[in-house]
């Protein structure tokens, strides 16, 4: 008996899975969607896209959307169409079974805030063009001057800089001159730093911290309008200032 109990119970649950099965996947088939919720993950470090803006945006490109089936759905074309958003870095859309899209996106980082003949923007550090906000500005180093249209080497020095914290806290701007020169704005002190072409970096910054860590005392900061670590294996300090 107790044999035959045992048949019967695998009989019902191999009946009844694939029964529960269809009922779930003819579920998930009618699921409507109410709602479109947009979550900007990192809303608290940058501010070029508002959720409200988002999702307007995706009502437009969408309007059936509201209503519509979920199955019915191309969850990665709309993916596709925030991302091409200038300010987004990559979007995630998903609905939670319950009729609720979720579409949640990052932001680009930048490193970088440009001024130059191409007008005023931001580049986050895989050279990403991000535009400038009227809702968020980002506390940058700033880059003027002589910007060049290939900008890998201002960005591989903007990041020399951003992802040390000594040099992070010290300087604010980068200028380039019309010969190509590079020059460091620091934050405090009245003196200029030429680093001249943007080669070797490393080591000239290596020589400069050197120099602020153990070369000279604060009061005579106040002394020199001038750093030059232009030529390899120097640095001059001037109390005038050429440049």
């Amino acid at each position: 008996m107790s044999k035959f109990v045992g048949i019967l119970k695998w009989v019902v649950l191999l009946v009844y899975f694939p029964i529960m099965l269809a009922f779930v996947s003819k579920s998930h088939d009618s699921v409507i969607c109410s709602e479109v919720n947009v979550i900007v993950k990192d809303s608290l470090s940058a501010g070029f896209v508002r959720a409200d803006d988002i999702r307007s945006s995706i009502l437009d490109e969408y309007p059936n959307l509201l209503g519509g089936n979920v199955a019915d759905m191309n969850f990665n074309d709309m993916e596709s169409f925030v991302n091409s958003f200038e300010a987004i870095r990559v979007t995630e859309v998903y609905n939670s079974g319950t009729g609720a899209l979720n579409v949640v996106v990052q932001q680009h980082e930048p490193i970088l805030r440009v001024f130059g003949k191409e007008g005023t923007f931001y580049l986050d550090e895989n050279g990403n063009k991000l535009p400038v906000s009227s809702l968020f500005s980002a506390h940058v180093i700033v880059a003027s001057g002589n910007i060049p249209e290939e900008k890998g080497e201002l960005i591989d020095l903007a990041k020399k800089l951003v992802h040390d914290p000594f040099w992070s806290a010290q300087m604010e701007q980068i200028y380039i001159r019309r010969n190509n020169d590079y020059i460091l704005v620091p934050r405090v002190g009245d003196h200029l730093i030429l680093l001249g072409k943007p080669i070797d970096i490393d080591k000239k910054l290596r020589n400069l911290k050197v120099l602020y860590t153990r070369g000279l005392e604060p009061k005579e900061w106040n002394e020199y309008r001038e750093i030059n670590l232009k030529y390899t294996n120097q640095v001059i300090c001037s109390r005038e200032r050429s440049l």
